[in-house]
């Protein structure tokens, strides 16, 4: 009697994460629908979730999960990893089940956005020693300690022009070098802070959401954003009792 062979091929891995925190989220209750069908994917602790055999055609995944906003993304097999095909998905928090947590929201409505995301300046990961553009190895500032870029992507902040620029980790060299993928549009100076990405959403008519968790500290962020092709930035200070919307 031949024997059965059974070929098991990753197609992609989806790995949750907490947008305000960046943290893995663990909630178990999810579900991801491709193309309006729902699909089953393997549970691999620490917010991660493999799909086995699904093909690598390009869809449409809805990811829903208990605590968040849903969240639809586009799955381009050409701009994913051949080996390893995999996404970071960035959940936005509920506030019909916040569990009791304070979160303070911007959202409104703006013709042509295209994308959102910010940097909380106040609460860098690490500071940049040095970049070798020749290279693209960046250096950090890291005493007794590991830095742990493990977001793929951070923001740079310019202090002396209020901006940043998105930097994306390619291989960590040791505990304090970095190579990124490429080099930033802009010059990037010593001592510039690295910060962790907050994103937001958007939908195709320009509405957005962007939401933070209120921990009662300084919440001063700079937003970046792009409408029509133009980058645009607001400084936005959530202790503020009324906060304008983005024009």
């Amino acid at each position: 009697m031949e024997k059965a062979v059974i070929r098991a091929k990753l197609d992609l891995l989806i790995m949750l994460k907490d947008s305000t925190t960046g943290f893995a989220v663990d909630e178990r209750n999810v579900r991801f629908i491709r193309d309006g069908e729902s699909i089953t994917a393997s549970p691999r602790g620490e917010g991660s979730y493999v799909f086995i055999n699904i093909g690598r055609e390009n869809c449409l995944m809805q990811v829903i999960v208990y605590g968040y906003e849903p969240q639809t993304l586009k799955v381009d097999y050409e701009e994913l990893d051949s080996i390893l095909p995999s996404i970071d998905v960035f959940l936005i928090p509920s506030e019909n089940t916040s569990k009791g947590e304070a979160l303070i929201t911007l959202k409104g409505r703006l013709s042509g956005l295209e994308r959102l995301e910010a940097i909380h300046p106040g609460r860098a990961v690490t500071t940049i020693r040095e970049l070798d553009q020749k290279k693209r190895i960046m250096t950090v500032f890291a005493p007794n300690r590991r830095v742990n870029l493990t977001d793929g992507r951070y923001g740079v902040f310019n202090a002396e022009k209020t901006t940043f620029e998105v930097i994306e980790i390619e291989e960590e060299l040791s505990e304090k070098k970095f190579r990124i993928r490429k080099n930033p549009d802009e010059e990037i100076l010593p001592n510039s802070q690295i910060c962790r990405i907050i994103y937001g959403q958007i939908w195709e008519d320009g509405t957005y959401l962007f939401r933070i968790r209120d921990d009662g500290k300084n919440l001063r962020y700079l937003i970046k954003y792009v409408v029509n092709g133009q980058i645009r930035y607001k400084k936005v200070d959530f202790a503020e009792s009324e906060i304008t919307g983005l024009d």
